[in-house]
């Protein structure tokens, strides 16, 4: 499942919020005489014997399902693990940053006008994965075919060298630049 930016922006910010909401509430725990007056609801519960150890459970498994969604939204949409090739000798491991970087160099020598380029790529359905593209591009590029062409260049350059499927590549073309000529002095 790929979050979208806001969304992703969105449930961090709520992670942070709730982590240290948490992180107070415990030191109430540990120190009720100073937030009395400023959690004077939650006061009767902690100093109450028979309720304090349900509240501190349910503070840890909230302070543990912040740290989990922090964690979820920062990896979430990126390979972060290594694809895994057997042979009859041992293993390759190809990691993500190798997989992006076959992606970058396919879509820069393509030739189609390409300024400059960032990559990642993620997990895709069983195994395969999907390459992401965000391209500036020049001013005099056929955009629909150009981009075509990078497509399958990237999708056979990453499939003949690592043998790994890819699902989609998906280009995003963020601005359209001017050629600038070059004046000799």
């Amino acid at each position: 499942m790929q979050m979208n930016g806001f969304m992703k922006v969105l449930m961090f910010i709520y992670s942070v919020l709730i982590a240290l909401l948490s992180i107070i509430l415990v030191y109430a725990f540990i120190d009720d005489g100073i937030f009395a007056d400023l959690l004077s609801p939650l006061s009767s519960i902690v100093t109450n014997p028979s309720t304090k150890y349900y509240y501190l459970i349910i503070l840890l498994l909230l302070l543990t399902a912040s740290i989990w969604s922090i964690t979820y939204c920062i990896t979430s949409g990126n390979l972060t693990k290594t694809r895994v090739r057997q042979s009859e000798i041992g293993t390759v491991d190809i990691g993500a940053d190798a997989l992006e970087s076959i992606a970058l160099n396919s879509a820069k020598t393509a030739q189609v006008g390409i300024k400059n380029a960032r990559v990642r790529v993620s997990l895709g359905k069983s195994g395969s994965i999907k390459v992401y593209i965000y391209a500036a591009l020049y001013s005099n590029v056929e955009i629909p075919s150009s981009m075509s062409r990078v497509q399958e260049k990237v999708k056979k350059d990453i499939e003949r060298y690592t043998g790994l499927a890819v699902e989609s590549v998906v280009i995003k073309v963020s601005r359209v630049e001017p050629i600038v000529a070059k004046v000799d002095k």
